[in-house]
Formats: C-alpha cells, structure tokens, sequence
C-alpha cells in the first residue's frame, strides 16, 4: 500500500532535501503536474485557501497518483473537523499555530486511536487512507503512525518560547517554521529582550534538530536562498506556490506585449 510518509523519511534519513509544492487553487490538475515535475511532495494548504473537502480529496489523490506524497495544512487540531480529513489517507497533516505543548498533544490525539500509545480520540472509517478496502487495511488500524506525518507549525512567540515542551509530546514527528508570523508576533510583544526573528528562527532550527524531529520551513525559489536553509538545519520545505508562480509567468508573458506595444 502506498506510504508516502515513510518515502519522505527514507529521503531525509539518507540526507536528501525534501521538496515540496504548496497549492491553494482547487484544481487538482495542480498537484498532478507538481508530482510529474519531480517534486517530493504537495503541501494542500486547507487552512488559508478556501479548499473544500471534495477538493482537498482530489489534490491528495492526484498528488499520490503522480508520485508525490501529500501534505495538508489543516485549520486547527479540531478532532471532529480532522477525523473527514485523516481518513482521505494524506500522508502527513500540518498543524497550524500549535503554541503550546496541550494543542500538540491534542493534535496527535486526533489523529491516533484510543487503543494506540497515544490513547487517541480518532473515529475508526479510513476509507481512501486503506484505498477504499483494497489496501492493508489491518496494518493501518495497527499502526497509523506509520503512514501519517504529525507535523506541528511554530509561528508565535509563545510557540517559540515552548518549543521543548512542544517537542517533547510523543507522537510529534517534526516541525514547519512560519517566519512571517513569528516575526508578527514578536514585534507585537511588550517585554524588551526579545530576540530578532533570525535568531529566533535560528534557534528553531537548533532545539528541532536536536531533538531528532524533521525540520522544514519555506524557503525561497533562488537556490541561495534554500542552500541557506539547509546549512542552518532545513531538511524540508516548500520550494514553489501556485498563485505566485502563476503570477509570476503572466507577469513575464504581459511584459512581452507590452515591450511590444511601444515599439
């Protein structure tokens, strides 16, 4: 059965980046060319982009179908809304603004059993996660954490400050840096003392990699910039969005016309 969490492990455990394709469009042709592309993986962001369940489904399963594993940003560790999701069968969820170590274990707790470890509250119905009963469905139920990345996002100052505690929650497989609203979030502090986000995202760096947990982060498309990332620790990340690179390629089409308009 197919287990693109173990792939992307299998990649990082040989010391090779991971890279991944962030889509927001419903179109699931989108995860079907990143996964024909080369790249490692699709990041499904469900917590910003206004994508259904239907839609989420369709990106999983054509991100899969290209070779790609599938990554869905989720909205928050809400167990009821997580339980439709897990049983599409994505091969990891990414928790959004996870500040402390209770919602890390509450997010880990969704996604497990209550017979597990973990002592989970996840419902028992994976559907396309064991590819509608013609997969391993056995082995899944006796061991979900083996196809299923738990990946917690660290972008408050408040994250930041308990990332050891966060961490520590058995169950927590890695973590993706948001340095956009950890920057947000430390200006808005009133304590003096706070570090710059650099050093912040620095230290991120450091206690995830120290604790033996995957590391990963957005990275920009220039290949300076993700050589940097990987010096400081990157082990994953997002390479490429969507809208933006669509953006990008009108942009530079349009310029074309209009060159040729003033000639």
């Amino acid at each position: 059965m197919w287990n693109g969490a173990e792939r992307l492990r299998g990649k990082m455990r040989a010391g090779e980046f991971v890279k991944g394709f962030a889509v927001t469009l419903a179109e699931p042709a989108l995860s079907e060319m990143a996964g024909a592309a080369g790249y490692d993986f699709v990041f499904v962001d469900a917590e910003h982009a206004p994508l259904d369940r239907q839609e989420i489904c369709r990106h999983v399963a054509a991100a899969q179908g290209a070779g790609a594993a599938a990554l869905v940003r989720v909205r928050a560790a809400e167990p009821a809304m997580l339980k439709a999701i897990l049983d599409l069968g994505p091969d990891g969820v990414i928790f959004p603004f996870v500040h402390d170590a209770a919602t890390a274990r509450r997010a880990v707790a969704a996604c497990t059993y209550p017979d597990g470890p973990a002592r989970g509250m996840r419902g028992q119905g994976p559907q396309r996660a064991v590819r509608w009963g013609f997969g391993d469905e056995a082995g899944y139920l006796a061991d979900p954490d083996k196809y299923l990345l738990k990946i917690m996002q660290i972008e408050s100052c408040q994250g930041w400050r308990n990332l050891d505690e966060i961490l520590a929650v058995p169950g927590v497989d890695g973590v993706y840096l948001g340095p956009a609203d950890l920057g947000r979030s430390l200006a808005a502090q009133p304590a003096p003392g706070l570090p710059l986000l650099k050093d912040a995202c620095a230290d991120v760096y450091r206690k995830v990699r120290a604790a033996g947990k995957w590391m990963g982060a957005p990275l920009p498309q220039d290949a300076a910039g993700v050589a940097a990332a990987r010096a400081q620790g990157a082990q994953w990340g997002v390479c490429g969005i969507d809208t933006a690179l669509l953006a990008q390629g009108m942009r530079a089409c349009l310029a074309n016309f209009v060159q040729e308009g003033k000639d």
